[in-house]
């Protein structure tokens, strides 16, 4: 490739992912606020309604753990234009759905090329640009991944009011095409036809993170912990069988040795305890306006449009703050912000002014930003390139876990809240829980003081 390919490949790379990653993101929030409308759409139960979240969930927890193994036998260029294919496909097929069936499977498919992309378009990243410019290229990607929670709602909403629901997903056509064009030019292609998948092991790994996944979502919407617990047992049982297949393997999924590399290791146990609090935001926000506030989801999604606005403008300065300071000093002291912004909102109450929530939600996302940008990158950063696919797949499989978890942990938080303090305020509950969701994220700022201290 010429230097002029490798310059116009280092511009329109991220681009290319960061479309797929604000494709997937966007369609799930916005799907995940009309599933009341598409209740009455299919006159099914609202129980019924929500599998179409739960499958594209599950479907997306059993193909990530694949990503890794495939992109590194077949290349990123072949495996992302697959996933945008199948995307792209499964979008349609539920725009063009008229019965419930018919859009729960092709959710199901449309979660089975989701799984793939965002995997794959960080490892394309990784393998793409070198050590020194990575932050920067991974903070273009993530931006969309912060977003689309944000503005999924307003999007939803307004397509369910004044346009047909299947615009939900047909509009996901036009983009998927694009976006196969230019990865057909510009994915990297580096293969390896030698790499072997460990069949069994995958099927053991998908089956407990989709137990796992599963369950996380039961867990925020009861108050019966007994079955998603079981389930979660289950999971965390098969994750440990594959654990012990993994030592023994001559071609595990993802090898024990990724957890000699210091940075991969820290970076994910890091990864796991801050994203639950980064995790439980999207959730505890939009119901802390509803329930305060009295706002629809839509005037939600307007609402929280300072954190969206935050997290773009807080790109440029994670590189320069890294280099200044180093990744193990500067997650130490953003985490322990990212804890306080939480806290913050202890101070929230159904009598704020919409200029000190607003100010609250532009801090939490300009810190939110960094962090994210910084814990993926720090991770990834010393792996080599025979690693790379496997340590990024396993990286996007925790992202997804801890994220379920955040939602899970925040609504049982809040729920126990509501029982122990029977007769308090609204505003108490989330104040509590705000507090704790501070108090678990500062734990990670100590994780990441055993992070190497390197600079960008």
């Amino acid at each position: 490739m010429s230097d002029i390919n490798i310059d116009k490949q280092r511009k329109l790379l991220p681009i290319v992912a960061a479309i797929a990653f604000f494709m997937a993101s966007l369609d799930t929030t916005s799907v995940n606020t009309i599933i009341p409308y598409l209740s009455g759409v299919f006159h099914a139960p609202l129980a019924v309604t929500k599998n179409i979240i739960i499958y594209y969930m599950i479907a997306n927890a059993i193909f990530i753990p694949l990503t890794g193994v495939l992109c590194q036998k077949y290349s990123c260029r072949i495996i992302f234009c697959i996933a945008l294919c199948i995307f792209t496909l499964g979008s349609f097929l539920c725009g063009i759905s008229h019965t419930l069936n018919q859009l729960l499977v092709a959710r199901i498919i449309q979660g089975i090329g989701g799984a793939m992309m965002l995997p794959v378009g960080r490892l394309a990243i990784i393998q793409t640009f070198p050590k020194k410019e990575l932050v920067k290229a991974l903070s273009l990607v993530t931006i969309p991944g912060l977003m689309g929670p944000l503005i999924g709602p307003i999007a939803g909403g307004m397509i369910a009011t004044y346009l047909d629901w299947s615009m939900i997903f047909l509009i996901n056509v036009p983009f998927g095409l694009v976006g196969i064009y230019f990865a057909l030019h510009y994915f990297p292609r580096q293969s390896d036809k030698a790499v072997r998948i460990d069949r069994w092991g995958y099927i053991i790994f998908a089956a407990a993170i989709a137990l796992i996944t599963y369950a996380l979502s039961l867990y925020s919407e009861t108050q019966n912990y007994t079955p998603p617990t079981i389930i979660f047992c289950i999971g965390l049982c098969l994750l440990a069988l594959y654990w012990v297949r993994s030592l023994y393997h001559d071609y595990p999924l993802f090898s024990p040795t990724l957890f000699k590399i210091k940075s991969f290791s820290i970076g994910i146990l890091g990864n796991l305890v801050a994203r639950l609090g980064c995790g439980a935001v999207p959730f505890m926000i939009p119901l802390m306006l509803q329930r305060l506030m009295g706002l629809s989801p839509v005037a939600c999604g307007v609402a929280m449009l300072p954190l969206a606005f935050a997290a773009m403008i807080a790109k440029p300065f994670v590189s320069h703050s890294i280099k200044f300071m180093g990744y193990r000093n500067f997650l130490f002291i953003n985490t322990i912000l990212l804890s306080a912004s939480y806290m913050s909102y202890c101070f929230v109450n159904e009598h704020s002014s919409w200029t000190f929530i607003a100010a609250l939600m532009f801090i939490t996302g300009f810190i939110n930003s960094m962090q994210f940008t910084a814990m993926n990158t720090s991770t990834v950063l010393d792996l080599s390139a025979k690693r790379q696919p496997a340590g990024s797949c396993l990286l996007s499989t925790v992202m997804q876990v801890s994220m379920a978890a955040g939602v899970a942990v925040s609504a049982i938080l809040l729920t126990l809240d509501e029982k122990i303090h029977l007769h308090a305020v609204p505003a108490t509950h989330f104040h509590y829980t705000w507090f704790y969701l501070g108090c678990i994220t500062v734990i990670s700022a100590f994780i990441f003081m055993f992070m190497p201290n390197k600079r960008v």
